[in-house]
């Protein structure tokens, strides 16, 4: 039988997830698992500490960074952030785990084990797990701007590509749902429900006539993202984007993604979402290209802190943030324009509600080799112990989110017990 179309559904109220891939492979030593090993860093002479966080004391420096001089330096300083601003800022609610061996350098299997847990296939990203178990009804629960973002069928997957795409979404009837002067649709409002109801009573006997789980899965998914056009509406898009100055196009359209993102989170609509900031896969010119994209990227967290403070979110929003691995620890070159190869040893960062702050969970060695930590007291030990790995990880977000036990997890099991990596 067909199903009736539903009331306004309650918007989800949090906590919002938002995953940071900074892609190509970040450097490690470049951000807060500094290094006085000379054959390891050229780029800084001394190691400065904020509270429990030891850090690079990397400036916003144009010339360093390969920046336009024709910009003032306060120009990039407004948008960009440097390490000790960053943690005397968020150092107080932010976790850094280092040593993270993430067993591979390869991009795509980096990328997957950092953001689901393990390398091979078939997992989906935590956000997608994440947006099944809170609120798979939601018309755009898991938002993406690029970066693993496997769903496995849990949940739809949203791409956060423009905002007039996401207004096309939510208007779907509107022939110019970009301009706002115009409020034509495509249909009369008795026509377009006549549609929806012969699609809906198409749907559901297809759906009763279908013996596969899966596909009887993915049809209901179909039929409650049809079912949502009025949940949509209520997304109030910002009414002008981030408009940047100078060489920070990239930095542009990761805090374009931050603001769609939060409108989606605003308005209940949304549970979870990828955002991205690339230009890290620096085998050449590494000094230069990583601590620039470096400082883009705690810029961009920043912007997308204060975005969601402002809208009453911030303390509602988990933020993980972590790349496809490390680089280093040799440069491969003699010259300044030296680049680093890739390098199983990674850093994540998180803060949000439930995680404490002020904290450094891992380490490496002088060889830049990921130590152990003892899993009682979590201190980086010489032998024995655990490694701090993406599975590690990942079962302690798991339990963070509060999955366990649910079913999303029973599909997608991973072994150990989860440490009290977050508090």
């Amino acid at each position: 039988m067909a199903r009736p179309l539903r009331a306004q559904a309650q918007a989800y109220g949090g906590p919002y997830w938002v995953m940071v891939n900074a892609s190509g492979g970040w450097d490690p030593t470049f951000l807060f698992n500094p290094t006085m090993n000379a054959t390891h860093n050229r780029r800084y002479t001394e190691i400065r500490q904020v509270g429990a966080i030891s850090y690079a004391p990397i400036p916003i420096d144009i010339a360093a960074m390969g920046l336009d001089a024709a910009l003032p330096v306060e120009t990039y300083a407004q948008h960009m952030m440097s390490n000790e601003a960053f943690l005397t800022k968020y150092g107080s609610r932010l976790t850094v785990l280092n040593g993270v061996d993430t067993s591979t350098n390869n991009h795509d299997s980096g990328t997957r084990t950092t953001w689901c847990g393990r390398i091979p296939e078939g997992y989906p990203t935590l956000a997608a797990m994440v947006a099944a178990a809170k609120a798979p009804e939601k018309p755009i629960a898991f938002l993406s701007a690029g970066g693993y973002d496997a769903t496995q069928g849990l949940v739809p997957l949203t791409r956060i590509a423009s905002a007039a795409s996401m207004k096309r979404l939510a208007f779907p009837n509107r022939l110019d749902p970009n301009n706002a002067q115009n409020l034509d649709n495509y249909h009369t409002l008795d026509t377009y429900n006549r549609i929806r109801a012969a699609q809906d009573e198409r749907l559901t006997a297809l759906q009763n006539a279908q013996q596969l789980p899966r596909l009887k899965a993915g049809m209901s998914q179909l039929y409650a993202a049809r079912q949502s056009d009025n949940e949509l509406e209520s997304l109030e898009l910002p009414a002008t984007l981030v408009d940047l100055p100078g060489q920070l196009g990239d930095l542009e359209r990761f805090n374009q993604q931050a603001q769609l993102a939060l409108a989606a989170f605003k308005a209940g609509l949304a549970v979870s979402a990828n955002l991205q900031l690339g230009g890290f896969d620096t085998h050449s010119d590494h000094n230069r290209g990583q601590s620039r994209q470096l400082a883009k990227l705690l810029g961009g967290i920043n912007f997308l802190m204060d975005q969601a403070a402002a809208q009453g979110l911030g303390d509602k929003l988990v933020v993980i943030v972590g790349s496809d691995f490390g680089r280093g620890p040799h440069y491969n070159a003699t010259g300044d324009n030296g680049g680093k190869d890739h390098w199983p040893i990674s850093t994540v960062l998180a803060m949000g509600p439930g995680i404490a702050g002020d904290r450094v969970i891992g380490a490496t060695n002088d060889e830049q080799r990921a130590r152990p930590i003892d899993p009682g007291s979590l201190g980086a030990i010489d032998s024995g112990g655990v490694k701090v790995t993406p599975q590690l990880i990942h079962l302690a977000l798991r339990r963070l989110a509060g999955l366990e036990g649910t079913e999303v997890v029973s599909k997608f099991p991973l072994l150990g017990d989860a440490l009290p990596l977050f508090g």
